[in-house]
């Protein structure tokens, strides 16, 4: 199933109970930030996923700053929400990095009928001409995951990634550790090249179109099973959700990315 879709799209979809919306606005600055507005309004019938209570699971002193939910923890959020296997899964925020953590996370689960929603919520009141502050009560499921740990790449396999195996998805400054805002350290996992997440969508938060996607990811379409990481595993999903937007489905996410990688002091970072 293609990726992501278009709020053009939306308004061709049969309406039925299962078409489910997922809101996952955050901001890294707030964390109270995507409680705030979704009760503020939020498309009908969404439900909010927060980034750090739903779609990561506890810090701990290695793992990352956002790191993965157990496979329990995310089965229960799944079930508590009420996800039937056969759900269209839409996911929005108001940019596309958020939505695409949480698209990650249902594709881990093997859940296939999930997409972001491009241009996030503005699209979606463009489709439903409105927002809500009803928040929907879905009864719970016995939702049964099909985890595909396959998508996961370990520390161990990004130790032994040699040069064109694994992307940095950080902005340059980022990169070239000529700037680091969040991380205690700077600079980049040894071997990795920049392909940067935001090289992928526009301003208006959807993604480039087939042709700028494809030059983008020109080296990485032969590469075979490439390692994806970024600060904490969520932006690096962007890079990973437009390569399936290509056709290419066998990238890996290191989901610990660089914040657990220099959690290891032995750990070299180059500049």
């Amino acid at each position: 199933m293609f990726p992501t879709m278009r709020a053009q799209e939306l308004k061709h979809i049969v309406h039925t109970d299962s078409i489910r919306f997922i809101d996952c606005r955050y901001s890294l600055n707030d964390a109270s930030y995507g409680k705030y507005v979704y009760r503020q309004g939020h498309l009908p019938n969404a439900v909010f996923l927060d980034l750090m209570e739903d779609l990561s699971g506890p810090v701990e002193e290695h793992g990352g700053r956002h790191p993965l939910p157990s496979k329990e923890a995310w089965t229960a959020t799944l079930r508590r929400i009420g996800i039937q296997k056969d759900d269209l899964i839409i996911i929005y925020d108001d940019g596309f990095p958020y939505a695409a953590r949480a698209w990650w996370l249902f594709k881990w689960a093997g859940h296939e009928r999930v997409v972001v929603l491009e241009g996030g919520i503005q699209a979606g009141i463009t489709y439903c001409g409105e927002t809500t502050t009803e928040i929907p009560n879905y009864p719970a499921s016995d939702y049964v995951p099909q985890f595909q740990d396959e998508m996961i790449a370990t520390i161990e396999d990004v130790k032994a990634a040699r040069t064109a195996e694994l992307y940095d998805s950080r902005t340059a400054d980022r990169f070239d550790g000529s700037h680091e805002p969040i991380d205690h350290k700077a600079g980049h996992i040894p071997n990795a090249l920049l392909c940067s997440y935001a090289d992928a969508v526009t301003d208006l938060g959807t993604l480039q179109d087939f042709h700028d996607l494809k030059e983008l990811y020109v080296d990485v379409l032969d590469v075979p099973n490439p390692i994806f990481y970024c600060g904490s595993g969520v932006t690096a999903c962007v890079n990973i959700l437009a390569l399936h937007a290509l056709g290419k489905d066998d990238v890996r996410l290191y989901p610990g990315s660089y914040s657990d990688w220099i959690s290891y002091p032995e750990n070299e970072v180059h500049p």
